[in-house]
């Protein structure tokens, strides 16, 4: 079976209790908050791209469309732009955001004008192709360093319970290069709500490695293979992102392939063929196997269906090349015991993951020593203990939590105590 490098995902005992610690803003910001919705539909538009023009400091909308993004006071006269996927970028003040806190930002749906003699239908394997060959020159050639925000929870049936929060420094190694690229956790917290009656706790192993593995410019092969001759491409419309024309082309796997594959959805910039967002499941359902690539430790008596699992990875353009911005995981297991009650009672786990380019810069491009580095093996929950401030974040920007994760993180941290009381 092709080697996904996707999730391992660890099942072992685990009683753990910390606490969140909390935020303080430093002096010489402004915090901007909002929400960005359809002006059509009025739904809130999750994922959206935030970024303030002059500088590379950026977020995404949570899923309730809500963002909060802390900027330099040098940044008061600039304009923050706000990306989706279908609609017109809207440009908005700096200074219109300060100190108001319930903004609605409206974005319009942009529409694309086609020529009679335009045709977006049919096979789309030579884009595809194409777009692949052109990676090393529509993506940066010069490693870079990155902040980001990392978040991953775990659910068991509808409660959270586990959240872990990172401030990350990345090393962002060359797209024409086979290096890896490498991360590290400059600050973090958690919360877990274990019960103890929970004799199995889902540990999450190496997200970290897996959110920037998502990035498919870097990492290709994960999804399409060499070239991408298991798949079938095809051409479903024009699109406008970043009001520009974009192909949207819809992917699955070919008839009579056994493998475990994906299938999805690629946006390509027209003119220039960069991949700018993919959206893709792994062919799961209904797969007896498919636990075998996510799952490395279980007890034997305990029968796992995988359900699902969905990603996203998303890319921002800066004078004329592409950037990695945006991935999140969702995977949903079905566990029940073979043992208890003839296997007739399942419990739902879900787990998921995102990781938001906060920050991006040129200076001082180092890779980090190897005791520093997050590695593929790595429970970041675990990992996270030692990183723990009670200032924290300060002036560094987060994905805003939806009303769901922030119920639950009100709901844990009131059960915890604080680490070194």
């Amino acid at each position: 079976m092709k080697n996904y490098r996707i999730i391992n995902l660890l099942l072992l005992l685990l009683f753990s209790f910390q606490l969140f610690g909390d935020d303080v803003l430093q002096a010489q910001s402004y915090t901007l908050r909002g929400r960005v919705l359809a002006s059509d539909t009025r739904d809130p538009l999750s994922n959206a791209s935030v970024t303030v023009g002059s500088l590379n400091i950026s977020s995404v909308t949570n899923q309730d469309g809500y963002f909060t993004l802390r900027v330099p006071a040098s940044a008061k006269n600039s304009r923050l732009i706000i990306r989706y996927l279908g609609y017109e970028n809207l440009e908005v003040p700096v200074v219109t955001l300060i100190d108001k806190p319930n903004n609605h930002i409206m974005l319009i749906p942009s529409f694309i004008e086609l020529g009679p003699l335009e045709v977006v239908s049919g096979d789309g394997s030579e884009l595809i192709r194409e777009a692949l060959s052109r990676i090393p020159q529509n993506y940066s050639t010069d490693p870079n360093m990155m902040v980001a925000f990392y978040r991953e929870s775990i659910k068991k049936n509808a409660n959270y319970i586990s959240l872990v929060e990172t401030v990350l420094d990345v090393y962002k190694s060359s797209y024409r290069s086979y290096e890896s690229d490498q991360a590290k956790i400059y600050i973090g917290r958690k919360a877990t709500d274990i019960s103890p009656r929970d004799t199995v706790l889902l540990k999450f192993q190496g997200g970290i490695s897996t959110a920037l593995m998502l990035d498919v410019a870097k990492n290709p092969e994960i999804v399409f293979g060499e070239k991408g001759d298991e798949y079938i491409f095809t051409i479903e419309r024009m699109i406008s992102i970043n009001n520009k024309p974009h192909y949207e082309i819809n992917f699955l796997p070919k008839n009579g392939i056994k493998d475990i594959l994906f299938r999805g959805k690629v946006y390509l910039d027209v003119e220039s063929l960069a991949i700018v967002r993919i959206e893709f499941n792994m062919n799961v359902e209904g797969r007896k196997d498919a636990s075998n690539i996510f799952i490395r430790r279980k007890p034997s008596k305990m029968k796992v269906d995988v359900e699902e699992a969905r990603y996203i990875a998303d890319f921002i353009e800066n004078n004329g090349k592409w950037f990695f911005n945006y991935s999140s995981t969702e995977v949903r297991f079905r566990v029940r015991w073979t043992n208890r009650f003839f296997g007739l009672f399942a419990t739902n786990y879900t787990i998921g993951s995102e990781m938001a380019i906060t920050d991006r810069y040129q200076e001082s491009v180092n890779k980090f020593p190897r005791d520093e580095r997050i590695r593929s093996t790595d429970v970041i929950a675990e990992k996270v203990e030692h990183f723990q401030d009670p200032e924290f974040w300060g002036e560094y920007n987060v994905i805003e939590p939806d009303i769901e994760i922030n119920n639950a993180i009100k709901r844990l941290s009131g059960r915890l105590m604080r680490r070194g009381e």
